[in-house]
């Protein structure tokens, strides 16, 4: 009896775990939702009062972001450099999904992301710092869908997690 009981307590735990771990993955994705936010807005600043070029804005958002996004920045730096054969929004494309794709951002918001770079790199910089707005507005808004529904789906992923636990232990027992 002791032994199913401490076998039951660890399938409790795990499942407890696995529903706080799901819990926390929502919370990183709007988490990396805000930082992306951040960086976009400190491109916007560049190219809006340092009159900074992409590449150059990429350089010096780059050096000081953390990872991933320091790789895809500075990527993005040297792809230009190069002065390769292609678009820049086939580099902004390639490099996101190449240097983002593990970040934690939500899928449908790596996907906007990179179809993003289709309207960035072909405007003056009045016209650039307009499609950030643009941008940054549609990320506010996916934001706050986020925050709303980011509670229920917590809250849900910890009792699931608990319930599924004992619900296995029931039918084990």
């Amino acid at each position: 009896m002791l032994m199913k009981t401490v076998g039951g307590a660890l399938v409790i735990a795990a499942t407890s775990m696995w529903g706080h771990a799901a819990a926390k993955q929502i919370g990183d994705g709007y988490k990396e939702l805000q930082y992306l936010q951040k960086l976009l807005y400190l491109l916007r600043s560049e190219i809006q009062y340092a009159r900074s070029y992409l590449g150059e804005a990429f350089l010096q958002i780059g050096q000081k972001a953390l990872s991933p996004y320091r790789e895809w920045l500075l990527g993005l730096c040297k792809q230009m450099e190069k002065e390769r054969d292609g678009t820049f929004a086939g580099m902004w494309e390639e490099s996101t999904k190449t240097f983002l794709a593990d970040s934690g951002l939500p899928k449908e918001e790596l996907l906007r992301l990179a179809a993003f770079g289709n309207q960035l790199g072909i405007a003056d910089a009045e016209m650039q710092v307009k499609t950030l707005d643009l941008y940054l507005e549609e990320i506010r808004l996916s934001m706050e869908e986020m925050r709303e529904e980011m509670r229920t789906k917590i809250r849900l992923c910890h009792c699931l997690g608990v319930m599924s636990g004992i619900f296995i232990t029931v039918l084990l027992l």
